[in-house]
C-alpha cells in the first residue's frame, strides 16, 4: 500500500509539473507570435517611411540633375534625374501596396501620384525647352513658383503619411516590448520549474537509489547465503528461469555436467543437462520442461544418464521442483541430482555375486552328482589300461583320458571345497604344463590349422597348485585358438625377469585374431561376460584371474583391437620359487 502511495504521488507530482510546463510553452509560443507578428509591424512601418524617404530623395535628385544640366548644359547632370525618374513611380507603387491595410494613407497615394506625374512632367519640359534652344525659356519655367509649389506639396503629402506611420510605430513599439518581456518572463518561469522538475526528479532517483541500494544489499547478502548453502551441498543443483535457461550451477553440477557456470549461464537447460535411456541411449525428457507445463516436483525416470561434455555417461538419480515467487508465479526450476554410479556398482555388484552363489550352488550339485560315475569311469580306464595284449595305439590315448579325468575329478572335489583345503602347493614347471595343455587341444588347433610358436626361456619352476594352473593356462589358450581364423598363429612366451627386487615368471600367449575393443578391456575379466555369440558363459576369464591371483600373480591384456598389430596379448606374472 505505501508503494502504491509513492508512486501515486511521484506521478501526481510530476503530472502537475508538466501540466505548469505545457501550458507554459503555450502561453510562451502565443507570446512569441505575437512578438513576431508586432515586430513585422514595427519593420513594415519603418519600411514604409524608407520608401517615402526614397521618393523624396529621388525626386530632390532629379530636381538637381534638372538644374545642373540647365545651368551648364552638361548632359552628365542628366544621369541622376534620368535613374530618379525611372525609379520613383515604383516607389509609389511600393507604398501603396504597403499601405493596402490603411484608408488613411490610402487617402495620400493618388495625390503623391498625381503631384509626382506633374513635377516630372515640369522637369521633363524645362529640359525640352532647353534642347531645343529655348534656354531662357526654359530658365524662366524653373525661377516660376509652379516647380516649387509641386515639391512643396509633394512635401505635404509625404510628411503627413509619415506622420501616420509614427503614430501606428508608436502604438506597436509598446507593444512589441510588453510582448518580448512577457515572453521571457514565460521562459524564466519554464526554466524555474524545470530547475525545480528536475531537483525533485533528482531527490526522488537519489532516494530510490538509496533504497534499492539497500534492497540490493539485502538480495546480495540473501543471495549469497543461498549461494554458500547451495554449493556446500553434496548433491548436484542447476537451477533455471521460467524459459528454461541455467541461472545457477553449483561445483557438484559443474563436474558432473563438464560446464562451468559462466560458460552455462544464459542457455538452454537441454544443452547444459543432456539426459539419455540408459539401456536404448534415446534421449530422455527433460524434468525442467515437465515441471514447467505441469509445476509439479517430478523426479527422473529410472536408468536415466547424464552426457559429460566430454561425451562419458553417468548414471544419475534426481528431481526437479518449481520455484515460486511470492505472488505464486512460476518463475523457475530447481534440478538436484546425484551421481548414482556408486549405487550402480553395488547393485552390478549384488547382481552378480547373487548370480555366482546360485552359479556356485549349481557348479556343487553337479559336481557331487558326477563325483561318483567319475570315479567309475577313472576305474574303468584303469581296468582297460592293465587289460593284457592292449595295443600300444590305445594304451596312449588310454593315458591321456585318464590323466583328463584326473584333472575333471580334481575339479568336482575343488568345486565342493575339498581338494583346496587339502591339497599342498607344489613345484609346477610352466613349459611341461603348457604342452600338456597343448595336448589336449591338439585336435582343436588342429581343425583349424593353427600354428603354435614356443618360446621358452631357462627359467625356475614355481609353487602352486598344479590343477589350478592348468585350468588357468587352459582357458587362455582355448580361448586364443577360438579367436584366430584358419591358418592362424598362436604364440606362448615363457621367461624369468626380474621387478622389485624380486624373480617373476613371465607367461605370454599372444594370438592373431581380431583383438578386444578398448571399451571391453576394463569388462573382460567380469564374470558371466563374453564377447562371443552363443559359445562359453563368461567365466573363464574370470577364473582365470582369480586363480592367478590366488597365487599372488597379475593377469593383464596388452594389445588391443585398435593397436598397429593384430590380435591380443595376455600376460601373466606369477612369483618364481624362492632361492631357486
Amino acid at each position: 500500500m505505501q508503494t502504491i502511495y509513492r508512486r501515486f504521488s511521484v506521478v501526481s507530482g510530476f503530472s502537475f509539473l508538466l501540466i505548469l510546463l505545457v501550458a507554459n510553452a503555450l502561453i510562451v509560443r502565443r507570446q512569441l507570435a505575437a512578438q513576431i507578428s508586432d515586430q513585422e509591424w514595427m519593420a513594415h512601418t519603418r519600411q514604409v517611411l524608407f520608401e517615402l524617404s526614397e521618393t523624396e530623395s529621388l525626386l530632390n535628385d532629379a530636381e538637381s540633375g534638372q538644374r545642373g544640366y540647365l545651368y551648364t548644359g552638361d548632359t552628365k547632370y542628366l544621369v541622376p534625374y534620368n535613374q530618379a525618374i525611372s525609379q520613383v513611380m515604383p516607389h509609389i507603387d511600393e507604398i501603396a501596396r504597403m499601405t493596402m491595410d490603411n484608408p488613411r494613407q490610402q487617402e495620400h497615394i493618388p495625390v503623391l501620384r498625381n503631384l509626382t506625374r506633374d513635377k516630372l512632367s515640369e522637369l521633363a519640359r524645362t529640359i525640352d525647352l532647353y534642347r531645343s534652344g529655348k534656354t531662357e525659356d526654359a530658365k524662366a519655367l524653373v525661377v516660376a513658383d509652379s516647380g516649387l509649389f509641386l515639391m512643396n506639396a509633394i512635401r505635404e503629402q509625404a510628411e503627413a503619411m509619415e506622420q501616420e506611420e509614427r503614430s501606428l510605430e508608436a502604438i506597436r513599439e509598446p507593444a512589441y516590448q510588453r510582448s518580448l518581456q512577457i515572453t521571457i518572463a514565460s521562459i524564466y518561469l519554464a526554466s524555474l520549474l524545470a530547475a525545480i522538475g528536475l531537483i525533485l526528479l533528482a531527490y526522488f532517483v537519489l532516494r530510490e537509489m538509496d533504497l534499492r541500494e539497500r534492497h540490493a544489499a539485502q538480495i546480495r547478502e540473501r543471495e549469497e547465503w543461498f549461494r554458500v548453502t547451495l554449493t556446500s551441498l553434496g548433491d548436484a543443483v542447476i537451477a533455471a528461469d521460467k524459459d528454461g535457461k541455467v541461472t545457477f550451477l553449483n561445483p557438484v553440477a559443474e563436474r558432473l555436467t563438464g560446464s562451468f557456470l559462466e560458460q552455462a549461464r544464459g542457455k538452454d537447460i537441454d544443452e547444459i543437462f543432456p539426459i539419455f535411456n540408459e539401456l536404448t541411449f534415446e534421449p530422455a525428457e527433460n524434468p525442467v520442461r515437465k515441471v514447467m507445463e505441469e509445476g509439479n516436483v517430478i523426479g527422473l525416470a529410472n536408468h536415466t544418464v547424464l552426457r559429460h561434455v566430454n561425451g562419458s555417461l553417468t548414471p544419475i538419480e534426481d528431481s526437479a521442483a518449481p520455484i515460486f515467487d511470492d505472488r505464486n508465479n512460476l518463475v523457475g526450476v530447481v534440478l538436484v541430482f546425484r551421481d548414482a554410479t556408486h549405487e550402480r556398482e553395488s547393485q552390478e555388484i549384488l547382481r552378480k555375486t547373487e548370480k555366482l552363489a546360485a552359479a556356485a550352488r549349481l557348479a556343487a550339485t553337479f559336481a557331487h552328482e558326477i563325483n561318483n560315475p567319475l570315479e567309475a569311469v577313472i576305474n574303468l580306464v584303469y581296468i582297460a589300461k592293465e587289460t593284457d595284449g592292449l595295443p600300444n595305439a590305445a594304451l596312449q590315448p588310454l593315458e591321456l583320458a585318464e590323466h583328463e579325468l584326473d584333472r575333471i575329478s580334481h575339479i568336482a572335489r575343488q568345486t565342493l571345497g575339498f581338494y583346496r583345503e587339502s591339497k599342498v602347493p607344489g613345484s609346477v614347471y610352466l613349459p611341461t604344463l603348457i604342452e600338456n595343455v597343448l595336448k589336449l587341444y591338439s585336435n582343436k588347433l588342429k581343425a583349424k590349422n593353427i600354428r603354435v610358436e614356443r618360446e621358452f626361456s631357462q627359467c625356475p619352476p614355481i609353487q602352486g597348485l598344479a590343477g589350478e594352473l592348468t585350468q588357468a593356462v587352459s582357458n587362455l589358450i582355448s580361448n586364443a585358438a577360438d579367436a584366430v581364423a584358419f591358418d592362424g598363429t598362436i604364440r606362448i612366451e615363457v621367461s624369468a625377469v626380474q621387478e622389485s627386487n624380486r624373480e617373476w615368471i613371465r607367461l605370454v600367449i599372444e594370438d592373431d585374431g581380431p583383438g578386444i575393443s578398448a571399451h571391453l578391456k576394463e569388462r573382460i575379466f567380469e564374470p558371466f561376460f563374453t564377447t562371443k555369440i552363443d559359445v562359453g558363459t563368461g567365466l573363464g576369464l574370470w577364473v582365470t584371474k582369480e586363480i592367478v591371483h590366488r597365487h599372488g600373480g597379475t593377469i593383464s591384456v596388452e594389445r588391443l583391437a585398435d593397436a598397429e598389430l593384430p590380435g591380443a596379448v595376455f600376460s601373466i606374472l606369477l612369483p618364481g620359487t624362492p632361492g631357486s
